[in-house]
């Protein structure tokens, strides 16, 4: 079968870029700077975009034209005027338009392409447009921004909003219904809503005051919602006759002071009356605010309810308050709930990854969880449906009947893919209306918490996947293409912007839908379908291994494709074949197929086309599935001037039949010498013949005749084709693979015949002989093979059954086949599998409390002693948490396997009561118990399938939310392995049949390795007292051993010397100890049972030394004392004591000599002595001098200038002197008795010294 891959074509289309029939005159171009980058009182702040003049006399004299369709012009980006052909959107009742013919709402699509619709609004308060293009991202606006003046934008360009919406509208759960229908809203009616939209005061003065002022902006978000709603939904919205009634002018005395549900919900019964309207809302504007509330969620129609929302912004214009705002609370109204996952809210459709992307998301409001800044203009899948089943519940409304016919899909199969590998999903739609377009949209629909801390490839629940907006191309790449050509499948911690896509690494389900949306102006109809894809746990990732590096291939040359199949062609995905694609874009499409149906075995040898690029890539992709893999590098491909394009490389040929391989000559570069073809490397007996032996022309088709097969022995033979000009010689090897029709019986290896105590994984194995391509394998559970219960054909000598059963006798044999027949089955062998047993274990030490404070972790752990594979595993849960969203549980196997059972599901429920099983069907959340009976946990538990049972099972419970707490009251495992437990009776890890000397040791009984009790003293049972020396190396220390038990003890003490065994009852004292270590090792026993040893560490200590460390403040005023060695400490400064326990003390010293003492209350650590010398002045001592005299400056790093000066005034000398420790050295002995004079000068030290030298 040949596979069929949609190709991408890479196509950019200019949005509205053709050019009118007619140039209209009412748009001239102008500078967007000349506006200013902050326009007027739309607060609109444009970073890019396209500026214009209109000339509003001549686009209105345009659209007074008579007629139901007129043609108007408007600019596109490019500065050209592009006829739209339009109509009345009939947005106000008839009233109500007569009463304001001014202000008009139109709808209409390009006359050229229809591909782009408007939607505008015209009031004296000038023209509002929004122009999308179906299929393309980003809708253009024209708005005005001062006088006639208009920019040209599109919303991408506008800068994000610095508020942050709330919306108020409480979470209630609608109904989703999940039943794979392709129906979604296809009913061929477009329903028509009476709404009623209150304007507060603030709104009206925001938009000028008057009510005509505040009616036109009105009708300028309306004519955007209803654009909105009738492509997606089929629901317009019309103005009632009475709207101006509860437009307010004045904020002071319109009915809204704070309680704006209730209050406009009175104001909307009272003055227009529950029986006039279907829907109402109230617009209002508040500084610094966005604010929304829809009352309830699915309100349209109900009295006392419908009239409940309102929306608040500062500035209640443009697409941040049309779409994000008023077509968001007006989704709630019409029964969709939010549809972000980035926090709980328990109504099964948070499927949206963080703050998601579209209407009923909460995009650029979440912080770290915004996928993007702005919601995208249109309803998610499952926001559609929850509309569609509530309008199925309400009667008011006015129905049309539509002409347009709903587009048809065709049905979506389910996958199995492996794990952390891409794949790409494709639909087929078709609409007989042909001037529709159709377009396409892919949502992931997996309910469940995602934010973007969680976010990634082991997420077991909720979405992998963003919305992205509807496309022309009915296919999706996931991730998406750039992505995976950069082998970025992955993605951890997104921020804003970024893809928010990542393949999952796991085990688990993926569910998808396809929107098939028809684009039709005046009422949508849309289709859908949902598939689901497996990945499964055993299975990849699927990669290309070769081609990883930049390479350059020559075109016509063999090169050789390899990837790892990684269990792909194995059950449960069974991709047998696969094809192979070149891309010559680097990766942006693959339109060259260069193997079709290969098989599925790791490699492939290819012909290299002659395309000239330098951005070739390769794309392996399955056949029958959607998973695939591209090459990690780019690599060039030179042309050549002669090519041998052989549609293959590897032929197969049945002995005695000959073989005729056709192939093209190829030339390239301008070639056109002639060439001689010959074949090399033929084996004895084998001639080539080429038909014809020349050629010289491109495109020249030669047929190679293979003669004499017969005369060959089985096998593989390589042949040299080769191709020879006067200047160019090329060649290429192919294989000529030789088969018969004769077959040696297959020899079976393994398992041995007879061999017993099978594991159901096993795998039979053959040897392989050369001739056979496959081989048919039967398993039969008689010898005669008339019950044959698993068939299978391979390519290999090995296959691993997948239908065996536990303690079963089977029988199997073997049969080799290849392209010229078959040969017999082997005689049989046969094995008998392992018994299969089971066997329930609860935790022990339960229950365990989650606290509510905080996001605690908690865990429970169940030990197994046997070594024994897992052949099937169930938990078994009694939890109790108010708040099951909050919580993520896994199991973890001692081989470090882990499987979540719950992740952030349920919303509001409470508890869990439920035995997790994967045979059973996935849970439903209910309320109390939240989880309950055989449910299929969201991971895998096959995945410690084949494991060891040995060692610690661990539960895992991570609550990640504050305020909810609870207790986990049960933890059971059922476990089936292949083999038999051992017997255990009394469940202590100590086998019956083994060592265990003591068989009825209670439950939970800590046990030795005889399976005898051990028994402990209580934890408390011991108060030790302890004296430590009075002084160092007194030897007093002391210790007193006081239990609580009255038991029969002794007591060994050692350590320092001591080896002392004592019996005693009440206490045991041990004195005169030096201090150092002691170890106590404690028994007991009441004549019944004896108590293990308990073994306690202690130590005697002696004080410490008395350590005082002083230091000297830079101006000498103040003394620092670092204190250690007690914990009380006498000072005593200059005679006056004082007691501190602090080891920091900073004293003031006096003028002149101070004497410090510190000591402690234990005499034996000694007295810390010092004197301390304080003056504000340098200081002579002695003075009188005889010989050397010491001046003191107090502390000082700075040299001094010294001079010395006789009483009268004469200069004796004079030098410069470093102070060492706060003094210098004066010599006076060979100086005459008199008076001196000594002069300093220093830095800071200035001052004079009379000195008398005796």
């Amino acid at each position: 079968m040949v596979a069929k891959l949609r190709l991408v074509f890479s196509i950019t289309i200019v949005f509205l870029s053709f050019s009118g029939v007619a140039q209209s005159t009412y748009w001239k171009n102008t500078e967007l700077n000349a506006l200013g980058k902050q326009f007027s009182k739309q607060r609109l702040q444009v970073e890019k975009g396209k500026a214009f003049i209109l000339n509003k006399e001549q686009f209105l004299e345009a659209l007074s034209v008579k007629g139901d369709t007129k043609i108007i012009y408007f600019p596109n980006e490019q500065g050209n005027q592009i006829p739209f052909l339009i109509e009345d959107a009939h947005l106000f009742s008839k009233k109500l338009a007569e009463k304001y013919p001014s202000i008009k709402s139109y709808k209409g699509s390009a006359l050229h392409d229809v591909a782009i619709q408007v939607r505008f609004s015209v009031s004296h308060k000038g023209v509002q447009s929004m122009f999308n293009k179906v299929g393309e991202k980003g809708a253009l606006f024209m708005q005005k921004a001062a006088d006639d003046s208009y920019v040209l934008y599109r919303r991408t360009e506008q800068k994000k909003r610095d508020l942050d919406f709330i919306c108020r509208t409480m979470p209630s759960v609608m109904e989703y219904s999940q039943n794979r229908t392709a129906k979604l809203v296809d009913d061929q009616t477009l329903r028509t809503f009476r709404v009623a939209i209150s304007a507060s005061g603030e709104y009206t003065q925001f938009h000028g005051g008057a009510k005509a002022d505040a009616l036109a902006a009105i009708n300028a978000t309306l004519t955007r919602v209803n654009g909105v709603f009738e492509r997606d939904l089929a629901i317009n919205l019309e103005l009632i006759d009475t709207t101006d009634f509860v437009i307010y002018t004045d904020p002071e005395n319109d009915p809204y002071t704070g309680s704006l549900s209730s209050q406009v919900q009175n104001t909307l019964t009272s003055v227009i009356g529950e029986a006039n309207y279907d829907i109402g809302h109230l617009f209002n504007q508040q500084d610094n605010t966005l604010d929304g509330n829809s009352g309830f969620i699915g309100a349209v129609c109900k009295d006392g309810r419908k009239g409940s929302a309102y929306t608040t912004l500062s500035s209640p214009t443009g697409d941040a308050f049309d779409i994000d705002l008023v077509a968001h609370e007006m989704g709630h109204q019409f029964g969709a709930n939010h549809s972000f996952s980035h926090i709980s809210e328990g109504t099964t459709v948070q499927v949206e990854p963080a703050s998601g992307t579209t209407i009923m998301g909460y995009a650029g409001i979440t912080g770290d969880n915004n996928v993007a800044d702005n919601s995208d203009d249109y309803f998610h899948y499952v926001s559609v449906v929850q509309i569609r089943d509530y309008l199925k519940t309400v009667s008011c409304g006015q129905s049309q009947v539509l002409t347009n016919t709903p587009p048809t899909i065709t049905s979506l199969l389910d996958y199995n893919v492996p794990i952390a590998t891409a794949f790409v999903l494709d639909g087929e739609a078709n609409d007989v209306d042909t001037f529709n377009i159709l377009s396409y949209t892919w949502d992931q629909i997996d309910n469940g918490v995602v934010t973007q801390a969680t976010f990634g490839p082991s997420n077991p629940a909720g979405a992998n996947f963003r919305s992205f907006p509807p496309s022309l191309t009915p296919y999706r790449y996931f991730p998406n293409l750039n992505r995976i050509l950069n082998g970025e499948l992955t993605q951890t911690q997104p921020t804003t912007g970024d893809s928010w896509e990542t393949v999952s690494n796991i085990g688990r389900s993926m569910n998808f839908s396809l929107t098939v949306r028809d684009n039709a102006l005046n009422g949508g109809q849309s289709i859908s379908d949902e598939l689901r894809v497996s990945v499964i746990n055993e299975a990849g990732p699927f990669i290309v291994t070769t081609q990883s590096n930049p390479e350059s291939f020559v075109a016509g040359t063999i090169q050789t494709i390899s990837w790892d199949v990684a269990k792909t062609n194995l059950a449960p995905i069974g991709a047998e074949t696969v094809s192979i694609f070149l891309s010559t874009d680097g990766g942006l499409t693959y339109p060259t197929a260069v193997a079709e149906n290969i098989l599925n075995d790791g490699s492939q040898s290819i012909i290299v086309p002659s395309i000239d690029t330098s951005t070739g890539r390769i794309m392996v992709k399955a056949d029958e599935n959607i998973f695939f893999a591209v090459n990690a590098a780019s690599f060039t491909i030179t042309p050549s001037e002669i090519v041998l394009n052989f549609e293959e490389v590897e032929f197969d040929v049945c002995k005695p039949n000959d073989i005729s391989i056709p192939f093209k000559y190829e030339t390239y570069l301008g070639f056109d010498e002639e060439s001689t073809f010959s074949a090399l490397s033929l084996p004895s007996g084998l001639t080539a013949l080429f038909t014809p032996t020349t050629a010289t022309s491109t495109d020249t088709p030669v047929v190679l005749d293979f003669q004499g097969i017969s005369n060959l022995a089985v096998g593989i033979y390589p042949i040299r084709v080769l191709a020879s000009a006067a200047t160019v010689s090329k060649e290429i090897t192919l294989q000529l693979r030789v088969y018969d029709t004769t077959f040696d019986v297959v020899q079976l290896t393994a398992p041995v015949d007879g061999f017993e105590d099978a594991s159901k994984d096993l795998v039979l194995q053959w040897n392989d002989q050369i001739g056979n391509t496959s081989y048919d394998v039967e398993i039969a559970t008689d010898v005669s093979f008339t019950t044959i219960v698993e068939i299978a054909n391979v390519n290999t000598n090995a296959y691993p059954p997948s239908l065996l059963n536990n303690n079963s006798q089977y029988f199997w044999r073997v049969k080799p086949k290849n392209d010229c027949g078959e040969g017999v089955f082997s005689s049989p062998f046969s094995f008998s599998t392992i018994e299969f047993n089971c066997t329930t274990k609860d935790a022990t030490g339960l229950p365990i409390l989650i606290s509510s404070s905080g996001t605690p972790i908690v865990s429970s752990k169940i030990i197994f002693y046997e070594d024994l594979p897992v052949a099937d595993i169930n938990v078994i849960i009694d939890l109790e948490h108010t708040f099951l969203a909050d919580l993520v549980i896994s199991l973890t196997s001692p081989s470090g396997t882990t499987v979540t059972l719950v992740s952030s599901s349920c919303g509001e429920s409470r508890n869990i009561i439920a035995t997790f099983d994967d045979d059973s069907p996935l849970f439903n959340c209910a309320i109390n118990p939240g989880i309950s009976g055989e449910v299929k946990p969201l991971g895998s538990l096959s995945s410690f399938n084949g494991e060891s049972i040995l060692g610690e099972w661990i539960l895992k419970i991570e609550d990640n939310a504050p305020s909810d707490g609870g207790r986990l009251k049960n933890f059971s495992l059922e476990v089936c392995v292949e083999g038999d437990f051992r017997p255990d009776t009394d469940k202590d890890g100590v086998f019956d049949d083994g060592d265990d000397l003591c068989l009825d040791t209670p439950v939970g009984q800590e046990v030795n390795a005889s399976g005898c009790p051990i028994y402990r003293f209580p934890s408390e049972n011991f108060s030790v007292s302890i004296e430590s020396e009075t002084c160092r190396a007194n030897n007093d220390g002391a210790l007193l051993l006081t239990p609580k038990l009255v038991l029969d003890y002794q007591v060994t003490v050692t350590g320092n010397g001591v080896d002392l065994t004592q019996n005693f009852s009440n206490s045991f004292n041990l004195a005169n100890l030096a201090s150092g270590m002691y170890s106590l090792c404690i028994r007991g026993t009441d004549g019944l049972i004896t108590y293990e040893e308990y073994c306690v560490e202690i130590q005697i200590t002696e004080p410490l030394p008395l350590n005082v460390t002083s230091k000297i403040g830079l101006d000498g005023s103040q003394i620092s004392l670092l204190l250690d060695g007690s914990s009380l400490y006498t000072i005593e400064l200059n005679g006056i004591s004082v007691q501190t326990e602090v080891a920091n003390v900073v004293l003031d010293l006096e003028k002149g000599l101070n004497t410090l003492k510190v000591f402690t209350t234990i005499p034996c650590q000694g007295v810390y002595e010092e004197q301390v010398v304080f003056f504000e002045e340098p200081i002579v001592f002695p003075n009188p001098v005889r010989d050397i005299a010491h001046v003191y400056f107090g502390p000082t790093q700075e040299n001094v200038e010294v001079r010395i000066f006789s009483a009268d005034g004469r200069w004796i000398s004079s030098s410069t002197i470093a102070p060492q420790e706060g003094k210098i050295e004066i010599d006076f002995s060979s100086m005459s008795t008199g008076i001196y004079y000594i002069q300093y000068a220093g830095e800071t030290i200035k001052g004079t010294s009379k000195v008398i030298k005796e």
